[in-house]
């Protein structure tokens, strides 16, 4: 039996030199016939085989009864059959040496509801057996345009149009949204993946990263079923410098839940997910226009260059609106040189001031004149990467027209990339918004999504994080063996691990039985604080487990006395220590994608403002330094009122021995707790921690 490579094998399915059409028909309206008309309204050139017995010949194609009849084997068959006929089908073409599978069926059969026998698990163990790669079930096709072929059982617009743009989703309604609706995206490859047990999302992302044609990739996405594939294809993408912009829905309660039960895969924790994308450099948009918008402006602009936003607005209201939502998105205006903002000034009517974002509107003489010339100042400063006319375009509008030869004007003399953006989307814009392309700039749509859009664009160019291989760490044999327990570890034995792999810690005093306490006289330092170390309480100051302040020996053998007749003998003494903030530390293991680091604030702030970033342990200092930043409690560690501000080169070293910590503990623990971590200046400590095993959870005391 011969073997394939996996790129030979996706070929066949998406490239493939010819085509068996299982069902076709000569009836209007069903699936095999829409098909071939599809395929034919395109420029494919391989072997076209519709089979259906009935029919001598099917649109101007000869028709075969059978697979036999063809005389060779195809690389792909396209099942156009109900679902109580694609085991039989699928098991013949297989047996006939096809390569590959598509399937529009849904393959989920009422009379098999309860058995232990589906045919969605036999189509699968069928595929998988043979190595045979599967569009579908339940898919809705692709279009590779690079060889002018549509795989699809309905009629859609732009034939023979070519483009930049891939686009890999799990849901077949919104390929059609966004492949549809918009004229100004071109794509070179669009799939729909169906339900993806076989060949999944991943394959198919990976797939459009080898085409040479793709600039960038767009993905919408409900769940992963292929975790690694996953990682590895962003991680391509990275090298490639192949932008990917995505929407993961699933986020909410109850999305999630919708989503596992469309796809079946895992939906996944989101934060996991947004560290993910943040590390690979995946750019997470938040809506479909969003999402449009910035596939449209990376299939235009590939390579964004130096410089931020200069933006002109036709009324003083909408440039307000500009410069209200640009704040609200994170994106930064151009800071113009002196001599920019003078020659900018002099191009203004008399009750206009020059400014960035700009409002030339004064009398509306000559505006077309203005705003092309103000447009050119602006685009020709250093500061300058990207121009932007906001105007609610409309054909047939005297100022949409003046605004659309001004861009066009701007985009001409200095050559910088240049967008039109509509606030306001609507469908009276076609005849300016072909314009526009016809000079090959194009329209965005909608003012947060524009700006933000424009935004992912900058923030990608900027991008320039690594994954940094976690170094080395051991633990020496009678630690390394507390680990190998079942049960949670405490305060001491959590706090003496990660002291031993490099995490700052406080020197403590073990309290086993009450002689300890005189026992140890002599190793006790005030102020001291003495915790409760009986098992299973989580929460120790919840349960008066802990005891701060404790002046000298007499008030500690009074604390311990009440602590211990109260929570048993078994406690912990430290020295305090003063701090002007504090941190939680956590690990959380994704049953995906594995451990993850969170890091947040402290105290209250924990649980009333979930106020967190999470790493993954490849996490390097650059990327930990930035996304400490975007803490809402950051200020607390920068000095904020006369608070004592944080050594951050020093805190962003122990997060990074702490990812390093979270890697190397990855294969025993399930959960780490490091609560609090004090801050005070240089002196970065952790005074809590807790260990939990794999499969074990805590309860809270």
């Amino acid at each position: 039996m011969q073997t394939y490579t996996a790129k030979e094998k996706l070929d066949f399915l998406l490239a493939p030199r010819s085509i068996a059409l299982i069902g076709a028909s000569n009836r209007e309206g069903t699936l095999g016939y829409d098909l071939i008309k599809m395929i034919l309204q395109g420029s494919y050139r391989g072997g076209l085989y519709p089979i259906n017995p009935k029919y001598d010949d099917i649109c101007g194609l000869k028709c075969y009864p059978n697979l036999e009849a063809i005389g060779q084997t195809v690389d792909m068959a396209v099942l156009c059959v109900n679902a109580k006929r694609v085991e039989e089908q699928a098991k013949i073409c297989l047996g006939a040496g096809v390569r590959a599978l598509t399937v529009f069926a849904n393959c989920v059969l009422e009379e098999e509801a309860g058995s232990e026998s589906q045919l969605e698990d036999r189509l699968i163990a069928l595929c998988e057996e043979n190595g045979v790669p599967l569009l579908g079930h339940n898919a809705m096709g692709y279009y590779n345009n690079d060889i002018g072929l549509r795989v699809c059982g309905f009629d859609a617009p732009d034939a023979n149009v070519t483009g930049h743009i891939a686009l890999c989703s799990q849901s077949g309604s919104v390929l059609s949204t966004i492949g549809h609706n918009e004229p100004q995206l071109r794509f070179n490859f669009c799939v729909a993946t169906g339900t993806g047990q076989v060949t999944s999302l991943e394959d198919y992302i990976d797939y459009a990263l080898e085409l040479p044609t793709t600039r960038v990739v767009g993905v919408f996405m409900e769940s992963v079923r292929k975790p690694q594939s996953f990682i590895s294809a962003l991680k391509k993408a990275r090298e490639k410098r192949i932008p990917i912009a995505l929407m993961k829905v699933g986020k909410s309660e109850l999305g999630a839940q919708f989503a596992q039960s469309h796809t079946g895969g895992l939906a996944g924790d989101d934060d996991v997910f947004d560290a993910i994308f943040a590390h690979y450099g995946a750019i997470r948009c938040q809506s479909l226009q969003e999402l449009t918008n910035t596939l449209l402006l990376f299939s235009l602009y590939p390579n964004p260059p130096k410089g931020d936003l200069v933006a002109i607005a036709d009324s003083g209201g909408e440039r307000n609106l500009l410069a209200d939502v640009a704040e609200d998105v994170g994106l930064k205006f151009a800071k113009l040189s002196d001599q920019t903002m003078a020659k900018l000034a002099d191009i203004q009517e008399y009750t206009q001031e020059a400014a960035n974002p700009l409002d030339p509107w004064g009398t509306g003489i000559g505006f077309e004149q203005i705003i092309g010339d103000s447009l050119t100042v602006m685009l020709g400063d250093g500061a300058a990467a990207i121009g932007v006319i906001s105007q609610d375009m409309r054909d047939g509008y005297y100022l949409s027209q003046g605004c659309v030869n001004a861009l066009k004007s701007g985009y001409e003399r200095v050559g910088k990339p240049v967008v039109f953006m509509t606030n306001l989307s609507g469908t009276r814009r076609a005849d300016m918004t072909a314009q526009v392309r016809a000079f090959g700039a194009g329209v965005l749509v909608g003012s947060h999504e524009s700006l933000a859009a424009i935004r992912n664009w900058l923030n990608y160019r900027d991008y320039n994080l690594t994954s940094v291989e976690p170094q080395p760490l051991s633990l020496p044999g009678k630690l390394a063996a507390t680990l190998e327990q079942d049960a949670p570890l405490g305060e001491r034995q959590s706090l003496a691990i990660l002291s031993e792999l490099g995490l700052n810690t406080l020197p403590m005093v073990a309290i086993e039985q009450p002689g300890d306490l005189a026992a140890n006289r002599d190793k006790f330092i005030f102020p001291a604080v003495l915790k409760t170390a009986a098992e299973g309480i989580l929460h120790k100051a919840d349960v008066g487990g802990v005891v701060l302040k404790i002046a000298d020996y007499g008030a500690l053998e009074a604390a311990y006395a009440k602590m211990s007749a109260k929570l048993g003998p078994k406690a912990i003494v430290a020295p305090m220590f003063s701090y002007s903030t504090e941190l939680i530390f956590g690990v959380i293991t994704d049953p995906d994608f594995g451990p993850f680091v969170v890091v947040g604030a402290g105290g209250i702030y924990t649980e009333v403002l979930r106020d967190r970033i999470v790493l993954p342990p490849t996490a390097g200092e650059r990327e930990i330094r930035e996304k400490l930043a975007t803490l809402k409690t950051y200020p607390l560690l920068t000095g904020v009122r006369g608070m004592v501000p944080a050594d951050i080169d020093r805190l962003v070293g122990q997060i990074s021995k702490f990812c390093a910590i979270a890697a190397y503990l990855a294969k025993w623990a399930g959960e780490i707790d490091v609560n609090p971590v004090a801050v005070n200046g240089e002196k970065i400590v952790a005074l809590d921690a807790l260990i939990i095993p794999h499969g074990n959870k805590m309860e809270t005391a």
